[in-house]
């Protein structure tokens, strides 16, 4: 699907397919012109709407599928499948909006490193609907189930951000604990969180914003959770060599400089 506006070109793999005939939207992707994005307002807006649109959908495709006893093939499974798909696809575009960058693909190694849950199981042939396997226990795994899913690696982008928005602060912050968090993830749970332990934590993720970045103590960080910031920050080659001799001259001294006044040190930012 292409989407064309004055100021940004979306492209995605999927849209208008058949009910029942649905790729796994995790393998969607957009892609910027040069041009960037202004109305953030009006994006985050865009962005909050489709998270719940989302979170809408999953919620309706558990009920049917559990309606259905675990058949997929229902047509009340395929329409709330064909609707969580749709509900996926508006993200990218809001999220590009938001943010003013293309929205980060999500990644899956597949099923085999995953165990089947107490809860019930999806069959193989949810994958064909559009649906990613780790969705249901995400949704409506129990508390043991869901905490250790949020602990893996290269989650769909679906399955990020059930567990971003758990209800459980624990599951959030096993969540967080992970090396590969979208950066649209880490936004969505800047904008929503409230527990403070889980919000102290979030400020470490490589792509928090520079407001919760900024106070940090730079000696207590490693690289991984600076890289997500110059990254944001759109530092060049130059600039955050610079800002790495910063943090060894940090790390070395023991300072207790923070990550905004280092940065201001070296001339990174004003």
């Amino acid at each position: 699907m292409t989407d064309d506006d004055d100021t940004f070109t979306v492209t995605m793999s999927g849209g208008a397919t058949a009910r029942g005939d649905l790729p796994d939207p995790s393998a969607m992707s957009v892609h910027l012109d040069p041009r960037l994005v202004g109305d953030t307002v009006r994006g985050k807006e865009m962005f909050a709407g489709a998270v719940e649109q989302q979170h809408a959908a999953m919620s309706a495709y558990a009920a049917a599928l559990d309606a259905a006893d675990g058949d997929v093939t229902a047509p009340a499974v395929q329409d709330a499948a064909t609707a969580l798909h749709e509900a996926l696809q508006f993200l990218p575009i809001a999220h590009t909006v938001y943010a003013g960058v293309g929205f980060p693909s999500a990644r899956s190694d597949g099923a085999a490193r995953r165990t089947a849950p107490a809860a019930p199981a999806p069959a193989r042939g949810e994958r064909g609907l559009g649906v990613h396997p780790d969705v249901l226990t995400a949704i409506s795994g129990d508390t043991s189930q869901r905490w250790g899913l949020a602990g893996e690696e290269d989650l769909p982008l679906a399955v990020e951000i059930v567990l971003a928005t758990d209800p459980d602060p624990q599951v959030r912050s096993a969540f967080l604990s992970g090396l590969t968090r979208s950066r649209s993830v880490v936004l969505l749970m800047e904008a929503r969180e409230t527990d403070p332990d889980v919000l102290s934590q979030l400020a470490e993720q490589g792509y928090a914003s520079p407001e919760r970045k900024y106070p940090l103590r730079l000696a207590y960080l490693v690289h991984r959770e600076l890289d997500g910031l110059y990254e944001l920050l759109g530092f060049d080659d130059a600039t955050v060599a610079r800002a790495k001799a910063r943090w060894l001259r940090a790390q070395e001294h023991d300072e207790h400089v923070t990550v905004g006044d280092a940065l201001r040190e070296i001339g990174a930012i004003s």
